[in-house]
């Protein structure tokens, strides 16, 4: 059976439980339905590149216009996650060169991807791609959903007074 790669801005239903299954081995909670939720937030431009095999998604990749002050509009992967038993059999080299792709129809001049320090293999991938490691950056993040309960009233159980 061939790999196809499909571009869209909205995965066919078909794949989205596929979709939450490669995202949560990676470590990132949700569901179909939160995927579905997250899917109609994303910005009109984005778009998903999905590697399939008849009805199976074998990798996704999802693409962004980077747009900031302090460089010229640049394509993104914003995150690329391909099946751990079809990893290093040429799934990633073909969303890579689909991206590229995209990028270079939408007039950019860059293709920008960012991973995890701690994933080496990957590193390895992209350089061996052509990409060049450009910086090492740290992430903050402040959960303000944890605030948020926090400062929320306690209401007390209904039962009854005591």
């Amino acid at each position: 059976m061939s790999i196809q790669i499909i571009r869209t801005p909205h995965p066919p239903e078909a794949y989205l439980v596929q979709i939450a299954e490669l995202l949560q081995g990676e470590g990132h909670p949700g569901d179909e339905g939160s995927i579905q939720r997250r899917l109609r937030l994303l910005p009109r431009e984005d778009r998903i590149l999905m590697a399939v095999e008849g009805e199976r998604l074998l990798g996704f990749a999802h693409l962004r216009i980077a747009r900031d002050l302090a460089a010229d509009e640049t394509a993104e992967i914003v995150s690329i996650v391909v099946r751990p038993d079809r990893r290093r059999t040429g799934i990633g080299r073909l969303l890579v060169t689909a991206a590229e792709t995209w990028a270079r129809q939408s007039g950019r001049a860059r293709l920008l991807l960012r991973t995890d320090v701690v994933r080496t293999p990957a590193h390895a991938f992209y350089v061996a791609l052509g990409y060049l490691k450009t910086a090492t950056t740290v992430d903050f993040i402040r959960d303000l959903d944890v605030e948020r309960r926090a400062d929320a009233p306690t209401i007390p159980p209904s039962g009854g007074n005591r």
